[in-house]
């Protein structure tokens, strides 16, 4: 599972990849400021989903998330830091529903 720590700028910063083989993806503020995340490059600290201090957000793509997108982050001044967590491989096929399979009335 790769670990690692990004600095985050006020200019556009990528911190994912697409890769489709990403099956979790997990983003931890460990700055002092609220560091803005996006899958899209323009206006991150307008439109962007802020994560607070302290704060994290996992993609799981097992619960219906798209972890194998690219991610972006922006913060409004300054650097702040940034640590990524990722795991790749097969989601298993206990975590999908069983088909709904109608029951033929009796009657």
């Amino acid at each position: 599972m790769p670990m690692r720590s990004v600095t985050v700028t006020t200019a556009s910063t990528p911190v994912l990849s697409f890769n489709n083989r990403r099956t979790t993806a997990s983003l931890t503020n460990n700055g002092s400021a609220t560091i803005f995340i996006n899958s899209s490059q323009a206006d991150i600290t307008t439109n962007g989903y802020p994560i607070s201090v302290g704060g994290s957000i996992d993609f799981i793509r097992a619960l219906g998330d798209e972890p194998q997108l690219a991610m972006y982050a922006a913060v409004a001044t300054g650097s702040e830091n940034m640590r990524v967590i990722e795991q790749y491989g097969a989601v298993p096929d206990s975590l999908y529903p069983e088909p709904f399979l109608p029951v033929p009335f009796e009657g």
